[in-house]
């Protein structure tokens, strides 16, 4: 394999693990707004839920794999876990950025799977982190490379951007349904 195809490999698992990253956030958050409380004792909307939330793992692991491989890149092991370490500019905050947020969703996933053993108040407010983890997301992959020039990309990134603020704010003025 040449370095070119760890490059597209790199682009393709990151952009489509951000698609399944907005797709398990928007759920969650659809799940517990008390407007949408519709969608709260929906099945398809719960399975999507539970489904995408770990499917993220392997496309985000062969988008590490494939920058660690991609001597284009400049990823260090050590990149892919601590933040704001890689020297390579002009990508020194996407990249610290994408840290952040894999060491994030790596917590919430691994507290998801333990969430029987831990104190629901504790849990909860880990999970929340999801949402600094999205930002995080979303900043790394607009500032990372050429993708969101891409109107399609763009329209997806910003539309989800954009849902998930509404949901937000739609919870902050209305409440979220109990757990």
């Amino acid at each position: 394999m040449n370095d070119l195809t760890f490059w597209f490999l790199a682009r393709i698992t990151g952009l489509t693990a951000f698609a399944v990253l907005s797709l398990a956030v928007l759920s969650g958050e659809a799940l517990r707004t008390s407007v949408l409380d519709f969608l709260a004792s929906n099945r398809a909307i719960r399975r999507l839920h539970d489904f995408t939330t770990p499917l993220w793992l392997p496309l985000v692991f062969a988008h590490l794999i494939s920058l660690l491989l991609d001597k284009t890149a400049q990823i260090r092991p050590v990149d892919v876990v601590v933040p704001f370490v890689n020297p390579y500019e002009p990508y020194f905050l996407p990249i610290g950025l994408g840290t952040i947020a894999f060491d994030i969703i790596m917590v919430v996933t691994v507290t998801s799977w333990l969430k029987r053993r831990m104190n629901n108040t504790l849990w909860t407010w880990i999970h929340r982190t999801s949402y600094v983890a999205f930002v995080a997301i979303f900043f790394h992959a607009a500032q990372s490379g050429t993708d969101f020039d891409a109107p399609l990309v763009s329209a997806i990134a910003w539309s989800t951007a954009a849902a998930l603020a509404i949901i937000g704010v739609t919870r902050i003025v209305w409440g979220r349904l109990p757990a």
